[in-house]
């Protein structure tokens, strides 16, 4: 009877971790980082202008790994409107300007977006290594960022970068048994959100946080209260 019980209360176990991966939408570390001014409440964040997320997806199967391209998109589109969501939800103003048709009729504007998310891309393989430094005012964009506060009355800018996984259920299987058949129902994303001061480009705000599929509750919104000043 022992080793039956035994073999049940594992099974239990592996059918629990394995909800908990599929279905937990939390932060990864201990976050959010903020920098020293915005939690000592010398800056105050209540405008946002939210730039385009960037996401990546890959399909990992069991004879190796390809693009997502489509789905890409959709994640996009996705991550945009839960992160304003949940920051208009914290109780802050939040303007999405970079529309396709915006873009697509003045070239300037579509430059000076790329060349912001560049310099981001730029910084981020510091910024995720360290993130404690942000809490040392060590980060910034630089006065380039300005640009894209175009009327002049946003605090920050919002950044969002997403890297999904994709596991066929053969590669799942291969990599976790049950727990890992558990999480190829959804891909996996890790996602950094940051807020950038739109006049200087200093890093106001890191977090970073793990989802099963592309969130449709407010996953973010508890991290942004944290910084948000009470009216």
């Amino acid at each position: 009877m022992r080793p039956r019980i035994i073999y049940l209360l594992a099974v239990g176990l592996l059918l629990l971790a394995a909800l908990a991966v599929a279905g937990n939408q939390t932060p990864v570390r201990p976050g959010p980082y903020l920098h020293p001014k915005l939690k000592a409440k010398e800056i105050k964040i209540q405008k946002v202008v939210a730039l385009p997320p960037i996401v990546s997806m890959t399909k990992q199967g069991v004879k190796g790994s390809e693009g997502m391209s489509k789905e890409e998109d959709e994640a996009s589109v996705g991550f945009a409107s839960r992160v304003s969501a949940d920051l208009t939800s914290s109780g802050l103003s939040v303007e999405a300007p970079f529309t396709e048709e915006a873009l697509k009729g003045n070239d300037e504007l579509k430059y000076a977006l790329a060349d912001v998310q560049k310099k981001y891309d730029e910084l981020a393989p510091k910024l995720y290594r360290k993130p404690k430094d942000v809490r040392k005012a060590r980060f910034s964009l630089g006065d380039m960022v300005a640009v894209l506060n175009s009327k002049g009355t946003a605090d920050a800018l919002v950044i969002v970068r997403s890297q999904g996984v994709k596991m066929t259920k053969g590669k799942g299987m291969l990599t976790g048994g049950l727990i890992g058949l558990a999480t190829t129902k959804n891909p996996t994303f890790t996602t950094y959100v940051v807020l950038v001061d739109a006049k200087n480009g200093d890093v106001l705000y890191l977090d970073e946080f793990l989802t099963s599929g592309i969130p449709k509750d407010k996953v973010f919104d508890k991290s942004f209260k944290k910084f948000v000043a009470p009216k």
